[in-house]
């Protein structure tokens, strides 16, 4: 599901954790019955098994920045909104290959979605290539406590004009937890201080700068198109490396690390979860990071 994320080495869970993942398994059940955080189709079970060992995944609620046109890469292509006529045509088309590839039982996904920004990265020429996003704000179903809950939506598309990921969605929340960069997709993710730069190496290609954008980060890289009702990953997301730069230059982040297991005060919605669990030996909280 989000196979780009880096795994945590298997262990043992520590006394109390299993009473505090089984009512975070809770929360994410009942949010997840519209569609998965990544893609709409997958097993429910499976995406809220996914956010309980990456709660901390989403991003802000707060308004996009429309006067941010990205940050700048030397040498770079840079990102330019699309005029209404094609904006309306990207939505159009990631509606229907997102009504085309769920195979969950919603009939419309993403229709009441508000698009907020459409956009491209120019001089892209390689058809295989992502080079055009649309980010788009909505609400999933009623959260276990009755509240409803906030999601942005990502689509990509190739310059071959095909539609690579229809499907990507995060939730809404003021926070990072544990780590600074998060992929969301083998293309896109969110990114908070202090890294300044991130960059996407794909199997067998040199590595992409990403453009950081309102708290995301995307990549012209080879996409991944012709998803099929029933599928439940991207192959080459596992063998994606992501790494994020500090101002210094300093490489603070990679994809491939292994991190230690800390305990998250906050779910994946970025709610108070609770108090830390007392375990032996002691695991420490997880860092926060302010999003955007």
């Amino acid at each position: 599901m989000r196979e780009l994320l880096n795994r945590r080495p298997d262990q043992p869970l520590p006394p109390g954790r299993h009473d505090q993942l089984r009512a975070e398994l809770l929360d994410a059940l009942e949010t997840e019955q519209a569609g998965t955080s990544r893609r709409v189709l997958v097993p429910v079970a499976a995406a809220a098994a996914v956010l309980l060992v990456v709660s901390g995944l989403a991003v802000a609620g707060s308004a996009l920045k429309k006067d941010d046109a990205g940050t700048p890469v030397a040498g770079q292509a840079q990102i330019q909104e699309l005029p209404t006529d094609a904006a309306n045509k990207l939505q159009s088309q990631c509606l229907a290959e997102a009504k085309r590839i769920t195979a969950n039982g919603i009939k419309q996904p993403f229709r009441d979605y508000t698009v907020v920004r459409t956009f491209e990265i120019t001089g892209v020429q390689d058809p295989k290539v992502v080079n055009t996003w649309l980010i788009g704000k909505g609400t999933a179903p009623m959260g276990l406590n009755g509240e409803p809950v906030g999601y942005f939506w990502l689509c990509s598309r190739t310059a071959g004009g095909v539609i690579s990921e229809s499907s990507v969605r995060t939730p809404q929340t003021d926070k990072l937890v544990d780590l600074p960069v998060r992929p969301i997709a083998r293309n896109a993710g969110v990114v908070a201080a202090p890294v300044v730069r991130v960059t996407v190496e794909l199997a067998g290609e040199p590595a992409q700068e990403a453009h950081l954008l309102d708290g995301f980060w995307f990549a012209a890289t080879e996409g991944r198109v012709n998803w099929g009702p029933y599928d439940k990953a991207d192959p080459a997301a596992k063998t994606a490396v992501i790494r994020g730069y500090d101002a210094g230059g300093q490489q603070i982040f990679a994809s491939t690390d292994k991190h230690p297991n800390c305990q998250s005060l906050w779910d994946f919605t970025g709610k108070r979860r609770g108090n830390v669990v007392q375990t032996d030996p002691p695991e420490p909280v997880c860092p926060t990071f302010p999003w955007p």
